[in-house]
Formats: C-alpha cells, structure tokens, sequence
C-alpha cells in the first residue's frame, strides 16, 4: 500500500510536448481576440450520465461524466454518531476530524501537500448516521489523488489532540447555533435522549481506545459508496480505485443493530430569553421508502409550510409560527397537490444532477445509490401510496423541539390536540 501510494501521489510527469507550447497568441487567446467568431470545433451539450458499479471488495462507485471539476466523495455509511457504541460518544466528531491525517507512512504535512500543489479541495464532513471524506480537484488529477482516501490513520499523539481540539471548537459553535440546537433535541425527543438517534452528534469527549476502535469499524470499504463527478471512462476509473484501495480496511461483519424505534409524544424546549423568537420543530415519524417521503415532504411545503424537511427517519416543518405550521401539517394532500408535488421533486433532481456544483452533485449520487432512487422511482409513488403515507404519518404521534424565546409558544400536548 506504501508503495502504490507514493509511486502515485509523489510522482509527477510533465509531458514534453506541452513545454513552451504557443497556443494562437502568446498574449491573448482568439475567443478573447475576436469574441463573436464561432467555435471552429464546436461541441454538442450532453446530459449527464451516471454509471454504477459493485467492487469485489464491498465498495460501490458511482461516477457521471458531465461535470468540468470532480468532486471525489467516500462516504461511510456507518461511521455516524449513531453507530456509537456505549464509551464512545464523540467518536464520530473525533474522526471526523483525523481526515486526512498522518497514515500509511505519510505524515499528514505531506497528505496536504500533495492535495494542494495539485489545486485539491479537500473535504471531510459527518453527522447522525454516516461520514465522508473527499476532494475537489480538476479531472486529469483524480487518478493520482485517490490513494489518499485510502490510507490508514496512525492515530499519531499530535494528530489526535489537534483533532479533540478542533472536535471541542465545533462543539462550542454548535451551542450558539440555534438550528443545530433545535435538531439535537429533535432528535431526542423523538428517539430518547440515550438511545443512538437520540444521542447528540456534538459530543465531547473520546478517548484514544474509543476512537480507535470506532475507526476500526466504522471506516471500512464494505457497504461504502465513491461517488465521482467529471469521469469520462468508468471502468477504467473503477480499476484505478480497486487498486488505489487494494489494502483498504474492507471490514468484519458485524450483528446488525436494532434501530431505536420512533417514540412519538416527545418534547425538548430550552427558552432564551435573550432571543426575539422561536425556532420551533413539528416532526413525525417518516415514510420508510424514500421516494414517499421526499413527494410527502414537497406535499407538506405546498400547502403552506415555510420550511419543511425529511431526513434521518424523521418528518415534518420548522418555522416560528406554530399555529401556520398545523394548518400545514392538518391539510390532506389532494391530487392537484400530490402532482404538483411529483413534479417539483422531479424538476429539483434533474435540476441538482444538471446544475448543481461538482459537490453538491457527488452528493446527489451518493443519496440516489444509498436509498435506490432513480428519476423514474416517483413515478413508481400512486397517490393512494401518499395518502395512506400521510394518515400513517399523522398516527405515528407528533414530536416537538422549540428554541429561542418560548412565551408565546404552546406546550406539546397542547399543539397534540389539534392532531386527534
């Protein structure tokens, strides 16, 4: 693996013929020259294309080819705060924040190096139920940066501390976020505070055993999923990341855990009266198909909610008006509604796969591959299925989460009346 990846990241190869190359003008190219000349070899608009493969080793790649830059993603769909075990709370944050650090005999000053002569972004991101690290770089230099997706932390003494403290200063911001605030205790009213979904992602603490041994687990190929943007030939890339990550941890198969069952009914409020309003959360529990809940979702914003959302077995608005948000939430989807609904989540996917940025679009794949949504999949969705959808939803029992100044703001089991 040391040898692949430094033959890979520290070689470079200049080729000849591009050395003191004239193009045109040595000042100014044609097009600025003379701007409304035609291209002499113009190009036809494509669509994007997206292709899907399995790897012997449990990983899956998912590329498209339309894309200027490319946004390289691996995303580890087990490496979340829910997947935390007793004496690890944090550990997701932690290892967050060890991407890209010393590993696989390269120290991590070397790893940013490397990213950064070649104009590389990179990127590390987690949350409740999955992690992901990656890069941004033109097309041409993916092939010699993937390696560094697959080197194996070796949890050096500077490293970790630089992490818990970098893990603690995104704690700290976290509790003067109201939004984050409001989505932690969301969470745990609606699964329980010490349940896995209930726990809050912003955690201190961790040690070095639990970080270790949650990396371990967490941080491995199987089931993961490598989404590219801006890759011409998919089989040949797929080559290049089997051997790239040919050591990669590919992981040990592990009991799958229960996941904690959605508990209705709940309440979290924390008044600041400092703050001019209220942040308030309406959640229900979600549809278990994910098609059904994003046209659910796009129901719910139609019918006059200002903000509503659908993540992480959840559903429901936010907003600070808690009586516009019940009308919302009590309104039944009817028809015109549930097709005008269809064809807006129709019209914003086809709009994120087309022209969205190199990363929001690595991020749209990796959602489509992880819950099996193609364009057709709504299409798939009756109206019959929606509304049997929102009866369920409403049944499931209302959680609510409420921040900011709450004397005006009613009490869950008031607003739970509305919905008998």
């Amino acid at each position: 693996m040391t040898t692949i990846i430094r033959r890979m990241v520290l070689s470079r190869v200049i080729p000849f013929d591009i050395v003191g190359k004239r193009q045109l003008s040595a000042l100014v190219s044609a097009s600025l020259e003379f701007p409304k000349l035609p291209e002499v070899f113009p190009q036809a608009n494509k669509c994007s294309e997206s292709h899907v493969t399995s790897l012997s080793n449990g990983l899956t790649v998912v590329t498209e080819n339309s894309a200027a830059s490319s946004t390289v993603s691996l995303t580890f769909p087990n490496a979340g705060s829910s997947s935390e075990s007793v004496g690890e709370h944090g550990a997701a944050l932690v290892n967050k924040c060890l991407a890209f650090k010393s590993g696989s005999s390269l120290s991590s000053a070397l790893i940013l190096r490397n990213l950064e002569d070649d104009g590389a972004i990179p990127f590390a991101t987690a949350g409740r139920t999955s992690a992901a690290v990656g890069f941004t770089s033109s097309p041409d230099k993916v092939s010699r940066l993937i390696p560094l997706l697959a080197t194996k932390c070796t949890f050096e003494k500077w490293d970790v501390r630089d992490a818990l403290a970098a893990a603690n200063r995104e704690v700290e911001e976290a509790l003067t976020n109201a939004e984050i605030v409001l989505t932690e205790q969301l969470f745990g009213a609606a699964y329980g505070p010490q349940s896995s979904m209930g726990r809050a992602f912003y955690s201190l603490g961790g040690k070095m055993e639990q970080i270790q041994s949650f990396r371990e687990k967490a941080y491995s190929l199987k089931g993961s999923i490598l989404a590219a943007t801006g890759i011409q030939e998919h089989d040949e890339f797929c080559k290049i990341v089997e051997e790239g990550f040919a050591e990669a941890s590919q992981g040990v198969p592990e009991e799958e855990e229960a996941i904690p069952s959605y508990m209705g009914g709940g309440e979290a409020r924390t008044h600041v009266s400092s703050m001019n309003a209220a942040h308030v959360a309406l959640a229900f529990k979600a549809p278990e198909r994910a098609a059904l809940s994003s046209i659910l979702q796009e129901c719910l914003l139609l019918q006059g909610a200002s903000t509503s959302f659908s993540c992480d077995g959840l559903i429901g608005v936010y907003g600070s008006e808690v009586d516009a948000m019940c009308e919302a939430l009590l309104k039944k989807p009817s028809e015109d509604i549930i097709t005008r609904a269809r064809m807006a989540i129709k019209a914003k996917t086809l709009i994120a796969l087309e022209n969205s940025s190199s990363y929001d679009l690595a991020k749209t794949l990796t959602f489509q591959v992880y819950d099996g949504i193609t364009h057709s999949t709504y299409d798939e969705v009756s109206d019959n299925d929606i509304v049997a959808a929102y009866d369920a939803m409403l049944k499931s029992g209302i959680t609510m989460a409420a921040v900011g100044n709450l004397n005006s703001v009613p009490y869950q089991g008031t607003v739970a009346t509305r919905f008998i």
